[in-house]
């Protein structure tokens, strides 16, 4: 049994495959740990044996106090493992992981970094060369190991609606932080350019930010789509394997969780993610025809009822994307890190 650490930086696309992969460890039946900081610790409520660090905001007026703060960190997780060193530490990615990796590497872990985005984040190209095994979602380069990404269970036993399919064409939308408000001006100002008739075969579901829902409510009954709106969707696996379509920001776990149900989707990548990440991500899904792109600018929602009409015309696109979209070794891409992790702890024992 090894002592496996689990670090991650605090946004939703760190932690969901973060914690997937922590059950996974866990019920191999090695001793687990995760790390992350403030806003990580809303992902993770279940799991309890965590340390939690407060988040550190960077910027040119705040260089110094974040300097003390990383070391204050550092101090932090030397005394954590003074006694019981970890075997190996896992990061996925976030600046925050950087102090917990480097002192775990100081006190002999091995370090394993996971990238699931197309192009390399600021943490792991910092620790890139202090780790052991590099693996990535995207092809990055001969050093970087190709893995399926993981997901959570609910997302791998999902009943899946089948194409091609009859009647209304049911679409969920979900924005997350970076896409809900947008999108409560984008999608109904969208199907607002649809034909009446056309707007007829469409039933909506959507996250929404906390307190739209009434006007937006509104909008869609002026002009006649059915709408089911959500200030958070609990059985997110559940809606979106029972829909047809997904509009969706580009975010490597939303992508993730999109090819493990095997549904098509227009992705609309948020337009201020580090280094565009979001488009090379969506393009890898357009140049696999699994995935329609819409950049968010002036021509966002003509693009977009254009292409839904395209759709609403020939359903087969939506059969074919779909098919294109699924990834069958994310069944596996859990077992397969474990089996990663156990073979570099038994190179060190």
């Amino acid at each position: 049994m090894f002592k496996v650490i689990v670090c991650s930086g605090g946004t939703g696309g760190h932690m969901f495959p973060a914690c997937a992969l922590l059950e996974a460890i866990k019920q191999s039946g090695h001793h687990t740990h995760m790390i992350t900081d403030t806003r990580g610790n809303t992902f993770c409520d279940s799991i309890e044996d965590k340390t939690v660090v407060n988040t550190v905001r960077i910027s040119i007026k705040t260089i110094p106090h974040a300097a003390i703060g990383f070391c204050r960190i550092v101090l932090k997780f030397f005394k954590l493992w003074k006694s019981d060193h970890p075997d190996i530490i896992i990061g996925f990615g976030g600046l925050f992981t950087v102090a917990p990796i480097i002192v775990a590497k100081i006190l002999g872990a091995k370090v394993v970094i996971y990238e699931q985005n197309s192009i390399v984040g600021k943490a792991n190209r910092l620790l890139e060369k202090i780790s052991d095994l590099k693996l990535s979602t995207f092809k990055i380069d001969l050093s970087w190991k190709l893995i399926a990404p993981p997901v959570r269970k609910e997302f791998l036993s999902a009943k899946r609606v089948p194409y091609p399919c009859d009647g209304k064409i049911k679409i969920v939308v979900i924005g997350g932080s970076q896409g809900a408000l947008s999108f409560s001006q984008i999608v109904p100002n969208a199907l607002s350019l649809i034909d009446e008739n056309q707007r007829k075969n469409i039933e909506l579901v959507q996250q929404v930010s906390v307190g739209s829902i009434s006007e937006l409510q509104q909008k869609y009954q002026q002009i006649g789509v059915q709408a089911k709106l959500l200030n958070f969707v609990h059985n997110i696996a559940e809606e979106m394997a029972s829909a047809q379509l997904v509009i969706c920001r580009s975010g490597a776990s939303t992508l993730a969780e999109l090819s493990a149900l095997g549904r098509p989707a227009i992705l609309i990548p948020y337009p201020k993610a580090a280094e565009n990440h979001q488009f090379h991500n969506a393009m890898y899904y357009k140049n696999k025809n699994a995935a329609w792109i819409v950049q968010e600018n002036k021509n966002t929602e003509k693009e977009l009822s254009e292409i839904i009409i395209s759709i609403l015309n020939n359903r087969e696109l939506l059969k074919t994307a779909a098919s294109n979209m699924i990834n069958e070794l994310i069944g596996n891409s859990t077992d397969t890190f474990v089996d990663f992790i156990e073979k570099l702890c038994l190179k060190q024992s």
